[in-house]
């Protein structure tokens, strides 16, 4: 059997996660994970192959780029639920205008749901990206 010494470094809680879930996955100790790791990342290292940049986190430019972009997307998924959702109230707001028009109703009907219309546009509205210091 192989001499081992014991070496201890510390790590980013990012990559101690990482590695974590790597041992979990592969049915392996963490001492063993890492001494794949250094293993292969010695290797990597000593043949001029490195391919993904290491951060000082832990994680990789690519992760961190992902990230970023996963973020984005949420973003505009929310927006435009939003832009759906005033799009929704603005159209039924012109139907009741039109309502209105035609059929006449009682003034405090017609009152207390203009407000509630007004209401939920000024709602929708303000969080929306048109007052949002994003």
């Amino acid at each position: 059997m192989t001499e081992k010494k014991m070496v201890s470094a510390k790590i980013a809680s990012r990559t101690a996660k990482r590695l974590d879930q790597y041992a979990d996955n592969e049915g392996i100790s963490r001492s063993q994970a890492i001494d794949r790791m250094v293993k292969q990342g010695l290797d990597v290292e000593e043949s001029d192959m490195r391919l993904v940049p290491v951060r000082a986190d832990g994680g990789t430019e690519i992760e961190d780029q992902l990230s970023q972009m996963n973020n984005e997307i949420k973003t505009v998924k929310a927006s435009s639920k939003n832009s759906d959702l005033m799009l929704g109230i603005l159209t039924i707001s012109i139907i009741w205008i039109g309502f209105e028009l035609v059929y006449g109703f009682p003034t405090l009907f017609t009152i207390s749901s203009g407000v509630v219309l007004i209401a939920s546009l000024v709602y929708t509205l303000w969080n929306s990206e048109v007052f949002s210091n994003e």
